[in-house]
């Protein structure tokens, strides 16, 4: 590198290349790196109230020291304010940093580090060695993942999927239906509310119906809870529709059976409602690339599909593709595709 250097030298002294993309990537992993700090030790809950930072280091615990630092680096991006020797909150930290908000990130923000430490350390030696083998017991959906999911459907997936079917005319006529994998059931809870009409199922993993599920829908007469595994458990009958989000990414061998298994659980014209990342466009879909590329590290048999490979599939299972709606966010490329059980 420094031979090239050297025998460019004159070159370089009047060239007027910036790598500030590059170092761009390094400054946003620091951000990340000290948000999600200030998110294990309830920083921005410790300032519901302005602090200095010895008070915020007392209150917290915490290093007097590095907590300045810290809260000067925070408010250097607009997370926090500086009044005098008083730091505050910003407006962006009151809404999706302090826990007491409806809209609290922080355990979204748990997990984007947890599966940037544990997933993305390991695309080195996946790219010499192949898909790294998965640990005996390994398990992620804990109550920290489900929480997490909850988060990122407040924050605008949850309300995207809302706006795109509530005048949907077979949504209303809906009576029964499906929430399949459905974690933290807001989305059944969303629905209930728009159709008065609608009873909803949720199903998941018995760790998760118990550890969070219940604790959302406990309050209401409309939604039940079915434990199991939906890869080797029924699913039950009788639905209107089947919701599913961000729970069919999986490889071919192992969706087609699902997907038949959906469709026998719906009733005659029944709803495959399927809200998933797809890659249609490298550049536009570049969060769903990234999403793709992340499952293939380890061998957990994760796969993206482009909407036409995975309308596809379900043409083969005996659905019929109606809709296909983009509720993307620049973040996150979800597309909603409604597929209608075909009369046999």
């Amino acid at each position: 590198m420094l031979e090239n250097i050297e025998r460019e030298f004159e070159q370089i002294l009047v060239s007027e290349k910036d790598s500030r993309d590059i170092r761009e990537l390094s400054l946003s992993a620091d951000i990340f790196y000290a948000i999600s700090s200030a998110v294990d030790v309830g920083l921005f809950q410790g300032l519901q109230e302005p602090k200095s930072p010895r008070e915020l280091a007392g209150a917290l615990s915490l290093h007097p020291g590095i907590i300045e630092k810290l809260c000067g680096a925070l408010a250097s991006r607009g997370y926090l304010l500086k009044h005098g020797e008083l730091y505050a909150l910003s407006d962006l930290a009151r809404i999706f940093l302090a826990e007491s908000s409806p809209y609290y990130q922080g355990n979204l923000i748990k997990l984007m580090k947890r599966t940037r430490e544990s997933r993305w350390s390991g695309l080195s030696k996946a790219l010499k060695d192949g898909p790294i083998e998965v640990q005996a017991g390994f398990q992620v959906f804990d109550e920290g993942f489900s929480l997490a999911m909850a988060e990122g459907a407040v924050s605008g997936s949850l309300q995207r999927t809302v706006k795109m079917l509530r005048d949907y005319p077979a949504f209303q006529s809906a009576r029964s239906c499906l929430d399949l994998g459905g974690c933290h059931g807001l989305y059944s809870l969303a629905f209930t509310r728009l159709n008065p009409e609608l009873l909803a199922t949720i199903f998941d993993l018995p760790q998760v119906i118990d550890g969070v599920t219940k604790k959302v829908v406990s309050g209401s007469d409309r939604i039940t809870t079915l434990a199991g595994d939906f890869n080797t458990d029924k699913l039950g009958q009788g639905y209107d529709f089947v919701f599913a989000s961000d729970v069919l990414y999986r490889p071919e061998e192992a969706l087609l059976p699902l997907l038949t298994k959906i469709k026998d659980s719906l009733n005659p014209g029944g709803l495959l409602i399927s809200k998933h990342y797809h890659i249609d466009d490298l550049r536009d879909d570049s969060a769903a690339v990234l999403f793709d590329l992340m499952f293939s590290i380890y061998g957990t048999g994760g796969k993206v599909y482009s909407t036409t490979d995975f309308s596809r599939l379900l043409q083969s299972c005996g659905f019929s593709v109606v809709q296909v709606e983009d509720i993307s966010s620049s973040v996150s490329r979800s597309r909603i595709i409604m597929a209608k059980k075909v009369q046999e």
